[in-house]
């Protein structure tokens, strides 16, 4: 899946350029980045009848990610940031025990862990969470500050960058709910997250062989 910056579509866009986008449904709506275009998109699929039952969930699971409707804040990054907060924490020495309850509520707030037996809402929720390693790995990439050597100065090869973006994507997907022991019901953050990376960086994807293992 291509996730590059592509031409914006502002509020004040068009109709016209919102339903275009909807004739490669759903696939556009997990290229977008910005949430009120996809609030946008996700309004005009549901008024044109397109994928009904999936947009139900969809819609759910949109109201989970962003829940305020001005000043939007994606809840998704804020659970990725608290996952790493937690990775910090796990090298230091005074926090060598490790409760499972952290995991299971960081990932719980974003709808993770619950309605197992739903196939439907399973993957809708895969796609979002692999719609956010999408975007997080394209916001590494574009980030001058992420991809320098030291202090600004020089930048990274596309090796060394893939090889940082990796161990981000493994220390947050897969290394914290396994170290937490958050269990089976959570394998869904990190099947996803690993998804998103090789798929973006498909010449760095053995950086996370294994961690798709069912």
């Amino acid at each position: 899946m291509e996730f590059t910056r592509a031409k914006k579509v502002t509020n004040k866009s068009s109709d016209e350029e919102i339903r275009r986008r909807l004739l490669n449904w759903p696939d556009a709506y997990y290229r977008e980045r910005e949430p009120e275009i996809r609030l946008r998109m996700l309004e005009e699929a549901e008024n044109q009848g397109l994928t009904p039952e999936d947009n139900v969930i969809r819609r759910e699971l949109y109201e989970i990610r962003y829940p305020s409707k001005g000043n939007i804040k994606d809840k998704y990054l804020s659970a990725w940031m608290n996952m790493r907060f937690m990775t910090e924490r796990n090298n230091g020495v005074i926090f060598r025990r490790h409760d499972p309850k952290k995991v299971r509520d960081v990932l719980g707030e974003i709808g993770i862990g619950v309605r197992m037996d739903d196939r439907r809402y399973q993957q809708l929720l895969f796609q979002e969470i692999y719609h956010l390693g999408m975007l997080y790995g394209a916001l590494c990439c574009e980030d001058k500050q992420y991809g320098s050597i030291i202090f600004g100065f020089g930048s990274m090869s596309e090796e060394k960058l893939a090889f940082k973006i990796a161990r981000d994507f493994k220390e947050v997907g897969t290394e914290i709910p396994e170290n937490y022991q958050a269990g089976p019901d959570y394998e869904v953050w990190g099947k996803a997250l690993t998804a998103a990376f090789c798929d973006q960086f498909p010449d760095y994807a053995y950086l996370l062989e294994g961690s798709q293992e069912e």
